[in-house]
């Protein structure tokens, strides 16, 4: 018999933001860029390959859509990605319900945690937008250079958290980087089918079926709701 839950942890990009904007600002930067490098881009090519990075898995969705345009060409590509990394972040996007539902999983006794470094920037946004204070592990350490799927960043969130990995939930919108790394440690794992990886990506094998798939993020309350038990 599988214990019941202690914690939640969460992806924070697409699963408690909407990308929708950035990933707007994203494509326009990159159309920018390619441009100045004499490469052009149609709004065909910039779809392409985007399927072309979400069928890959590539770790970094954007910097493989360049890496597309470029047609692989490995200087053009270097080029490019050194110039889009300058673009400034966006101003994140909460989805809404986004604190009652931290509040929910605290009433239900749950630990939070961040699995993601986060910058001062996004502190500061989690912070006005009231959320620090219902997380309990707040990212990941900023120093070290650890991401997800990577078995360090599970060990630093699960030792201050207190907490087994078969006594977790993961929430994310990615197979790769979240269902499966969540399915390996014997996590519950539950796939949000929103965003461009959450809506696209197909699992390659048993491994990246998650426990619970849900659309919406008002489904993914109602799926948190049974999982307390």
């Amino acid at each position: 018999m599988r214990p019941m839950p202690q914690a939640i942890l969460f992806d924070l990009h697409g699963t408690l933001t909407d990308t929708t904007q950035a990933d707007t600002a994203a494509v326009a930067a990159i159309r920018t860029i390619m441009t100045k490098a004499g490469v052009r881009v149609s709004d065909t090519s910039i779809l392409a390959a985007e399927q072309f990075a979400v069928d890959a898995f590539a770790p970094n969705l954007w910097e493989s859509v360049i890496f597309k345009l470029a047609n692989r060409d490995p200087a053009l590509a270097f080029k490019c990605v050194t110039e889009f990394r300058k673009t400034p972040p966006q101003k994140i996007v909460f989805r809404p319900g986004v604190v009652e539902l931290l509040k929910k999983c605290k009433e239900y006794g749950w630990k939070t945690a961040l699995m993601n470094r986060l910058s001062e920037d996004t502190v500061a946004q989690l912070a006005r937008a009231q959320i620090m204070p219902l997380i309990d592990v707040q990212g990941l350490p900023t120093m070290a250079k650890i991401e997800l799927p990577d078995m360090r960043a599970f060990e630093f969130v699960l030792g201050n958290l207190g907490c087994e990995p078969r006594e977790c939930i993961l929430v994310g919108t990615r197979l790769d980087i979240v269902v499966r790394a969540g399915n390996d440690l014997r996590m519950k794992t539950i796939l949000l089918r929103m965003g461009k990886h959450g809506q696209r990506q197909q699992p390659r094998d048993l491994q990246d079926l998650p426990g619970n798939e849900v659309n919406t993020f008002a489904e993914l309350g109602l799926t948190l709701e049974t999982l307390r038990g």
